[in-house]
């Protein structure tokens, strides 16, 4: 299991392949993929799953977790969590607020190299210049960034609900230590210009992923 080596202990985590994953939602959930394709329903139901199986570990109830009009998910009172997906795998990560949590970010993405025409509209000039001196591994460590910036994304996003776009971060990376730090290119409040979120990933054949909790 990736998550559960990224995140601190008061987080629980669960992970599966939604193509084992059956369309066990509970109401109030089943709106947000009405007129989705079966693939979509999957990955949904899978990390819906993961999320129950997750809050069931901290010893909650499994509750609904329905989609804002933001489609961010909305967690029972007292609880954070992520939820991230591909077509082959799913994970989710969830945490009581009074253990000190107060948002969490993950992101899982196929260990395979972005597209070269994707790295413009992802990275900020520093991120370009670093990919440049390592030609052979850029595509790889852009997918590597891409992955920190969503998991940051959605980590800030609990606390500024405020939609950014890839180019308000930048992301600097610690692989000795496999971990990464996102800053603030500007103010979003309650987080300002020069704010760092600080995360972990891990890479392995299949998958890389990311983390980031506060």
């Amino acid at each position: 299991m990736l998550a559960a080596r990224l995140l601190p202990l008061p987080v629980r985590t669960a992970e599966m392949d939604p193509r084992m994953a059956g369309e066990d939602l509970l109401p109030g959930e089943e709106h947000a993929i009405a007129r989705a394709v079966p693939s979509r329903r999957r990955e949904f139901s899978a990390g819906r799953t993961c999320a129950r199986q997750a809050m069931r570990a901290l010893g909650a109830r499994a509750l609904p977790i329905p989609q804002g009009q933001d489609r961010a998910p909305v967690w029972p009172d007292g609880l954070v969590g992520s939820i991230t997906h591909t077509q082959t795998w799913c994970a989710a990560a969830v945490a009581r607020t009074e253990d000190g949590i107060r948002a969490i970010g993950i992101d899982v993405e196929p260990a395979e190299p972005l597209d070269a025409a994707l790295l413009r509209i992802i990275c900020v000039e520093e991120e370009l210049e670093a990919l440049a001196a390592r030609p052979t591994e850029r595509g790889l460590l852009g997918r590597l960034i891409f992955s920190a910036k969503e998991s940051a994304y959605k980590c800030q996003y609990q606390l500024s609900r405020t939609l950014i776009g890839f180019h308000a971060m930048h992301i600097v990376l610690d692989e000795p230590a496999q971990r990464f730090s996102a800053v603030f290119r500007k103010d979003v409040a309650p987080f300002a210009k020069g704010d760092v979120l600080e995360g972990r990933y891990l890479v392995d054949r299949r998958f890389l992923m990311t983390a980031v909790t506060l």
